[in-house]
């Protein structure tokens, strides 16, 4: 599995509406918990770090994908 692919399997966990790359968080309702989580689990698996402040941007699944893949 490729990093997209385990950041669009830990998303689908976090909520039972159908999304795809362009779908924003609010609408599936992952909140700022969620996304920390998300991202927490991201940098302990992926060993990376990713800055507090770059979360203000995420708005998107792609957002999400994008600042984990551009943080390896």
């Amino acid at each position: 599995m490729n990093t997209r692919e385990i950041i669009i399997k830990k998303l689908q966990n976090l909520t039972k509406v159908k999304f795809n790359e362009d779908s924003l968080l609010e609408e599936l309702k992952i909140d700022s918990l969620d996304l920390a989580e998300l991202i927490i689990e991201a940098e302990q698996a992926f060993d990376i770090s990713i800055d507090d402040n770059k979360l203000n941007d995420v708005k998107t699944v792609k957002d999400v994908i994008l600042l984990i893949e551009n943080s390896n």
